[in-house]
C-alpha cells in the first residue's frame, strides 16, 4: 500500500530511463527539487540537451538493456524513474533496484511502481498533491485546479495558517513544553475570540491574543479545555 509523504530531495540521487517528453518532465521537476540528475536514452529532447549545457542535468547515451551499464547506474541512485514505453524493462530495473536499496517510479506502469509523482499544487504555503494512481491524469489536474480556486477563495483558512505558524514559533521561542505545546494548538485554534478575529482577517490581533493566551495556559490562569485536543501525545 503507498502512503503520501512529503521528502527532502536535495542531494538525491535520481536516475531517469528515457530522453522524452515524460523523462524531461522527471528531469526538470527533480532538478527544481535538488537532485542530481542522470538521464538514460539514446535519444534525448532539446530540452534535456539545453538542460545538459547549463550542467543540470548529466545525460548518458545508451541502451537500458544494456545490463552492465543499467546495473552501475542503479546501484549510483537513489531513486530510478522509467520513462519508456517498452514494458519489458521494468522486471529488470525492479530487481536490480531492490539489490541497491533504489525506490522505482515505473511512469509506464502505473499499477505496480513503488512511488507515484503526483499532481502538485501550492496557495499561500499550503502545499498538497493529487493522484488517481493511474486512473486518470486528466482528473488528478482537475482535482487540483479546484483544490487551487478553493484555496484561493478561502481566506479563512489562510489567516488561520498565518496566525497559527506566528503560535508555534512563539512557543519555541517560548520554550514551551512539547506536550503543552501540541495541546495549546487545539486549543488556541478553537478559540472563539482567535478565530473571530482570523476570520475578520485581523491577523497581527489574533497573534496578540494567541500571546496573551498562551501565557495564561502557562500559568494555570486557564484550564485546558482537553476535549477540545484531536491528538493525545
Amino acid at each position: 500500500m503507498r502512503i503520501p509523504l512529503y521528502i527532502e530531495f536535495t542531494g538525491k540521487k535520481v536516475l531517469i530511463i528515457g530522453g522524452g517528453g515524460v523523462g524531461t518532465a522527471r528531469a526538470r521537476k527533480f532538478h527544481e527539487a535538488g537532485a542530481e540528475i542522470r538521464v538514460l536514452s539514446l535519444e534525448f529532447s532539446e530540452e534535456l540537451i539545453e538542460l545538459s549545457k547549463e550542467e543540470k542535468v548529466e545525460l548518458i547515451k545508451g541502451d537500458a538493456f544494456n545490463r552492465n551499464l543499467l546495473e552501475n547506474l542503479i546501484a549510483w541512485c537513489d531513486l530510478v524513474t522509467v520513462a519508456i514505453g517498452d514494458l519489458r524493462i521494468n522486471d529488470i530495473v525492479m530487481e536490480l533496484a531492490r539489490r541497491y536499496k533504489a525506490l522505482v517510479n515505473l511512469a509506464n506502469d502505473a499499477e505496480r511502481t513503488e512511488v507515484v509523482v503526483p499532481f502538485e499544487g501550492e496557495v499561500n504555503g499550503i502545499r498538497f498533491a493529487v493522484t488517481t494512481e493511474g486512473k486518470s491524469g486528466v482528473v488528478a489536474r482537475r482535482v487540483r485546479d479546484l483544490f487551487v480556486e478553493t484555496l484561493k477563495e478561502d481566506s479563512e483558512s489562510l489567516y488561520l495558517l498565518e496566525a497559527m505558524h506566528y503560535l508555534k514559533k512563539y512557543m519555541k521561542s517560548k520554550s514551551v513544553p512539547v506536550q503543552l505545546r501540541m495541546k495549546l494548538y487545539f486549543v488556541i485554534s478553537a478559540d472563539e475570540e482567535f478565530r473571530s478575529l482570523v476570520e475578520e482577517g485581523k491577523v497581527n490581533e489574533a497573534r496578540e491574543l494567541a500571546e496573551k493566551l498562551v501565557e495564561e495556559y502557562v500559568s494555570g490562569k486557564r484550564e485546558i479545555d482537553e476535549s477540545l485536543v484531536k491528538i493525545q501525545f
